[in-house]
């Protein structure tokens, strides 16, 4: 039987933790660049372990953002509901949008790298047999990051 992630609601506290949370996502991108098959993704472009180390690298350009006030990082997340300002323009209903769609993408990441079912596999172009193993050293990032969110370290 297929595991499914359980259905994560982000406490409100964990916006006030957003440097926290953006060193375990720093420490969950060096996981993907150690993994065994990254330069092979890298160099071509394709396959899980890069569109999963690409999508947090931009979580932590939208991090930056936040913590340094740059502009936002233009990511279909954000496109259109928060303006292309630095978070320090913002009104504050637009900056918190802002970090809880950054919180929310660990969260997303978090979810598919914890996928059981295989969906995430077929979402990246997996052929069901070859599947590449993400490996410990990324699940334990991964749950890190998880942990710091929703307060469990």
């Amino acid at each position: 039987m297929a595991q499914h992630a359980p259905m994560l609601t982000l406490p409100p506290s964990s916006l006030h933790r957003i440097s926290q949370i953006q060193s375990a996502n720093l420490s969950l991108i060096s996981a993907f660049e150690s993994h065994p098959t990254f330069s092979s993704q890298h160099s071509s472009r394709q396959g899980k372990i890069y569109f999963m180390w690409d999508f947090a690298k931009r979580t932590d350009a939208m991090f930056q953002s936040l913590m340094h006030s740059y502009a936002q990082p233009d990511t279909p997340a954000t496109r259109g509901s928060v303006p292309d300002l630095p978070p320090a323009r913002m009104t504050e209903e637009q900056s918190g949008e802002l970090k809880e769609d950054v919180v929310g993408r660990c969260v997303m990441l978090w979810t598919m790298i914890t996928d059981g079912s295989g969906k995430t596999g077929v979402m990246f172009g997996e052929v069901e047999g070859q599947e590449v193993d993400l490996g410990e050293d990324v699940r334990a990032k991964a749950e890190v990051v998880r942990r710091v969110i929703f307060e469990e370290v």
